[in-house]
């Protein structure tokens, strides 16, 4: 049943013991910081419980009871709670809950863990989706007949919308907004939440910038914050070494034993990394931004590109901008 007619949007959030804070609060504080700018969003609160053990001391109180009959709305928020661990007596109540009752959302949310619940409510079959990265495969075994991915922070598929988290829901949300308020009030609650940047869902979960960083060394990674924060600069292994205060033969070695790939791959990953940023954001030239990343003109772009991806810089900027 679609949601009535009306210019207030109706968001309902479904709470559920065990959430991780920021699957909650993130996305909450997107719709109440627009809910304050626009005015024109009703947000309800219910669950099996009226209160909620939340975080050490801290709790959730005056949730309303799960309705027998949920009132059409434009988005059914499912957070996360699988990560710490849902009332093993209240799962089967929540799931059927949701198979019956989803129907009356014209779009679903699952953040992070959430996508979980409604896999289990037979939500995602045929669609695509995703969610954490250490919980994709759990996600293929309640989901068999999803398409399941990984390199993405958010998909959108038809009436079902799933995020990574725990940040990532932030995101989604901002996204949800976007398409039902309008760019200009979502870059509004972005720049009240004091967001840096609005990710639009084709980012990899794990991108390059946390790519390589999983060690202790502490001099590798002095060297990689160097790296981040000058890759406009001409670097050779010399260079490199000489930040990592090591020789550039042990550097080499130990930057691929805790890095898993050469300096140089890590590098280029970065100016790559930072090349789609650009071509996402601004109307910048290949030429342009090649120079702008440190890889010198577009036809090294290119090369380092087809080093890394299947396809070409162009197809992948094209694909960005078609609304499929």
């Amino acid at each position: 049943m679609p949601p009535p007619e009306t210019d207030e949007l109706r968001v309902g959030v479904l709470m559920l013991p065990g959430q991780v804070p920021l699957d909650l609060v993130g996305p909450l504080q997107v719709l109440h910081v627009a809910q304050r700018l626009a005015g024109d969003i009703k947000v309800c609160y219910f669950g099996p419980r009226e209160s909620l053990d939340w975080l050490g001391p801290l709790s959730l109180s005056g949730i309303a009871p799960l309705p027998d009959a949920l009132e059409p709305r434009h988005l059914l928020v499912v957070p996360g709670q699988y990560r710490r661990g849902i009332d093993s007596r209240l799962q089967p109540t929540c799931v059927a809950w949701l198979r019956r009752h989803a129907a009356a959302a014209e779009t679903v949310m699952g953040i992070c863990s959430g996508s979980l619940l409604m896999a289990e409510a037979g939500l995602l079959d045929g669609r695509r989706c995703t969610t954490h990265h250490t919980l994709l495969p759990r996600l293929r075994e309640l989901a068999p007949g999803a398409r399941v991915q990984g390199d993405c922070i958010f998909i959108e598929d038809g009436r079902c919308l799933t995020s990574a988290g725990i940040s990532t829901g932030i995101d989604t949300m901002l996204h949800w907004l976007t398409r039902r308020l309008g760019h200009r009030l979502a870059l509004a609650v972005a720049r009240e939440m004091v967001l840096y940047l609005r990710r639009s869902g084709h980012e990899p979960q794990l991108g390059s910038w946390l790519e390589g960083r999983n060690h202790v060394d502490e001099r590798i990674h002095r060297l990689q914050d160097a790296l981040c924060a000058r890759l406009k600069e001409r670097w050779s292994l010399s260079g490199m070494a000489e930040v990592a205060v090591m020789s550039e033969r042990h550097l080499r070695r130990r930057f691929v034993a805790v890095a898993g790939m050469s300096p140089g791959d890590y590098l280029t990953r970065l100016r790559l990394q930072l090349a789609r940023q650009l071509m996402e954001e601004t109307p910048w030239s290949l030429a342009r931004i090649a120079a702008e990343v440190g890889l010198g003109d577009d036809r090294q772009l290119r090369r380092a590109w087809k080093r890394f991806a299947a396809d070409s810089p162009q197809a992948w900027r094209r694909r960005l901008a078609s609304p499929a």
